[in-house]
């Protein structure tokens, strides 16, 4: 098994016994998992601030989805269902990006992006819901929904009403797409590694984990993603996430964000 693991880090800590069952890390897939957790561990020490930022998108957004949700009238409970998902996809994303599975991040950043405009198109448009809450119930709705669906309609209502977020979010889209949410040459060479062993012959091995280098960079989409998510999210309930003051801890977590890249920029400049 390929694996590109970090160096080791010395950080404060405490010590966690655990039963561990019999026959764990015997095989290369629970060998993989253990090195998984192994990888998040090192990456909440080497990246401390980015894990900040990770937490404060999820406090603002996700643990308190209970309340921005709570007696929600009815037309939006579709979009409160969907948006709910985007949360649930950005934990998993995180969990694969901090261990260094970058390629398999990249695929969920893609759907938190496509639950969050599946969740706004529902809370906008009567029949984009009605599509959607009928998909199930046969063929020819299923071929509706998919036609209401479609990503280039999807981008283009948006655009008619938030122009600006459409072309963020549009962009940000097709960089995970080239970066491997769909198969593709840049992907998948991202997740394997070419040797030579001959004049003709050569070894390709799997890259199932990256270092905090490449972790960094999904970080960065992941929290493009998710402030495309809260955009969406304040055209569909905007006057509640106000009323909560939900949009102030929003600017502070941005400007959070925004130090955190100028501070990044400033390191990487020679």
């Amino acid at each position: 098994m390929q694996d590109r693991v970090k160096k080791s880090v010395e950080a404060p800590s405490r010590k966690v016994v655990r039963a561990v069952p019999i026959g764990w890390g015997k095989s290369e897939l629970t060998q993989f998992l253990e090195i998984a957790e192994q990888q998040t561990l090192a990456s909440f020490v080497i990246l401390p601030r980015w894990v900040q930022a990770l937490e404060l998108i999820d406090a603002n957004l996700t643990t308190n989805a209970p309340t921005y949700f709570h007696e929600l009238d009815a037309p939006r409970q579709t979009a409160a269902k969907l948006f709910i998902r985007a949360f649930g996809t950005y934990r998993a994303a995180c969990r694969l990006a901090l261990s260094g599975q970058v390629f398999e991040a990249t695929v969920l950043t893609r759907s938190v992006i496509e639950s969050g405009v599946y969740a706004w198109a529902c809370g906008h448009s009567q029949e984009h819901r009605d599509a959607w809450n009928a998909r199930a119930d046969g063929d020819a709705q299923r071929s509706e929904a998919k036609r209401k669906f479609s990503w280039s309609g999807l981008t283009t209502l948006l655009k008619a009403v938030a122009p600006n977020l459409a072309e963020r979010v549009a962009a940000l889209y097709q960089e995970t797409i080239d970066n491997g949410a769909h198969p593709n040459v840049e992907g998948v060479l991202l997740s394997s590694e070419v040797n030579p062993i001959s004049e003709d012959r050569y070894s390709v091995s799997p890259l199932f984990i990256h270092g905090d280098e490449a972790v960094l960079l999904v970080i960065l989409a992941l929290i493009r993603a998710m402030e495309l998510v809260y955009g969406l999210l304040e055209l569909t309930i905007g006057d509640r996430l106000r009323i909560l003051g939900v949009d102030r801890r929003v600017d502070e977590e941005r400007r959070f964000v925004i130090k955190l890249i100028e501070d990044f920029e400033r390191d990487a400049t020679p």
